[in-house]
């Protein structure tokens, strides 16, 4: 969607507009993302994703499913094993924590990661914080 050179950040559905969200913070202090949208993923877009690599080599992931067996999971390990000699550091993954997703949408929205994760998680990674 938007091309950067600080980190790669994946995400797919409500993530989008919340990275935009971050994008926007983060380039006011001169922080660049490169936002690629995951519209597909079996199979998941490796060349994408690697050639978005071999000029930021820094990844994050905005995941909303659970740390455990969710779709962040997944493509952290694919990127893990096949695009390791691309990175820099370890694949950051913002997704929610491995507990029962809460129906009511006041409590959801404690839970699930927002751009303000998005911008901390970025700086983080930025400033070799792993």
């Amino acid at each position: 969607l938007q091309s950067g050179k600080a980190v790669t950040l994946l995400t797919y559905l409500h993530g989008v507009r919340e990275a935009q969200y971050a994008m926007e913070e983060l380039a006011a202090e001169g922080i660049e993302l490169d936002l690629i949208e995951l519209t597909c993923l079996k199979p998941l877009d490796l060349a994408t994703i690697k050639e978005s690599l071999v000029r930021t080599h820094r990844v994050a992931i905005l995941d909303e499913s659970t740390q455990s067996g969710g779709v962040g999971a997944t493509v952290s390990a694919m990127i893990s094993e096949q695009l390791y000699d691309e990175l820099d550091g370890p694949v950051k993954r913002l997704c929610m924590d491995d507990a029962p997703v809460p129906y009511a949408s006041s409590m959801e929205k404690a839970v699930v990661k927002r751009a303000s994760d998005v911008v901390a998680a970025v700086k983080d990674i930025v400033a070799k914080r792993f």
